[in-house]
């Protein structure tokens, strides 16, 4: 009888929602196992708060064992594209990473944990390659660590949120032809991405492309609570009638969100621009969307005809996992960055 095995708990403190999500792997098969997603306390809640309540959360909801992969929120890391010797050189790479990015950030390279992975290159090159190099100050990471081991849990991954998206929404790795682009409009904060053959090439802030303030901007315009902009949205651009009668502020609401739409896409443009001459004779295949509000697929619509981009709205339907069509289309698209980090090779299990 094969044995069952199953991943850490992939966890995710976003600015409004908590994610947990668990697998189960039995031989090549891999099914969901457990889950749960819930709002913060408030945006600004204590660590220690929340980590108490996801401690509770796991007998409740039946996650197997107490080991966790924690993701870090893209504020709480340091980035930049490096020049470095090649991995192969035998150079001591990760030593001069920390160095160059810590003198960059004002960190000293022993107060940071970092990652780094080379970027792809269109010809051999003899010296420095370009690099991608992600960092966490002590700071930032050991009070997370500290506070997961105070309820009995422990940290076995805590990974970017970056290459934990990346892992989940470019399963099959894409073509080293290609280059594709994730955009993650979350709730206080938004990013764009660019990934080649399952590699992040590139990360950048989307300034005033958070939901939180497209929806405040709505239910201002209408005179209800934030809470209800979404159905506003919906009706607005579907032709629903569930809370809109005045056609004026059908029309005005429209105009805010062409406006939104705007901006991303003009923040798109700019990362295709770049990368067309970063990256000479790779072509951006598609555009994924990560979207923590219900309009993920209006916005996917717009963004494909301004864009003249195949789009499309990244969800858990997409990995290979028996048992995501328990989950509502809404908690599937909240779950992927989580899922990726049930998804990291040898990342432990229980």
């Amino acid at each position: 009888m094969r044995r069952t095995r199953y991943t850490p708990v992939g966890i995710e403190i976003g600015g409004r929602l908590i994610r947990m999500v668990q697998f189960a792997q039995t031989g090549s098969a891999v099914r969901l196992h457990s889950w749960a997603v819930f709002p913060r306390l408030d945006s600004k809640s204590e660590l220690a708060q929340e980590i108490e309540r996801i401690a509770a959360t796991f007998d409740r909801r039946g996650f197997v064992g107490r080991d966790v992969a924690f993701c870090l929120p893209d504020e709480d890391t340091l980035s930049a594209v490096l020049e470095l010797p090649p991995m192969k050189s035998g150079a001591p790479v990760h030593s001069i990473a920390g160095v160059e990015i810590g003198r960059m950030f004002k960190h000293s390279p022993q107060e940071l944990e970092l990652a780094l992975w080379e970027l792809p290159t269109n010809s051999r090159q003899a010296g420095a390659v370009a690099s991608m190099v992600v960092a966490c100050p002590h700071t930032t990471s050991q009070p997370i660590i500290d506070a997961f081991e105070t309820r009995d849990l422990t940290i076995r991954a805590i990974e970017p949120r970056c290459t934990a998206l990346v892992r989940a929404c470019c399963r099959d790795g894409g073509s080293a032809e290609s280059l594709e682009i994730i955009l993650s409009l979350g709730w206080t904060h938004s990013r764009l991405y660019a990934a080649c053959s399952g590699v992040v090439v590139l990360e950048r802030v989307m300034e005033n492309a958070d939901l939180e303030t497209l929806h405040r901007v709505i239910a201002g315009t209408i005179g209800v609570d934030t809470d209800l902009a979404s159905i506003a949205i919906r009706d607005a651009l579907r032709g629903e009638r569930e809370l809109l009668t005045d056609p004026d502020a059908t029309r005005e609401i429209q105009e805010q969100f062409r406006h939104y739409c705007d901006v991303i896409a003009a923040e798109t443009l700019t990362a295709v621009s770049y990368l067309s001459r970063r990256y000479a004779g790779r072509r951006v295949s598609g555009l994924l969307l990560l979207c923590d509000g219900d309009e993920a697929s209006d916005l996917t619509k717009d963004l494909a005809a301004r864009l003249s981009m195949e789009s499309r709205v990244c969800s858990l339907t997409e990995l290979n996992v028996d048992g995501v069509e328990r989950i509502d289309p809404a908690t599937r698209r909240a779950l992927v960055a989580t899922a990726g980090l049930c998804l990291i090779p040898n990342g432990g299990e229980a």
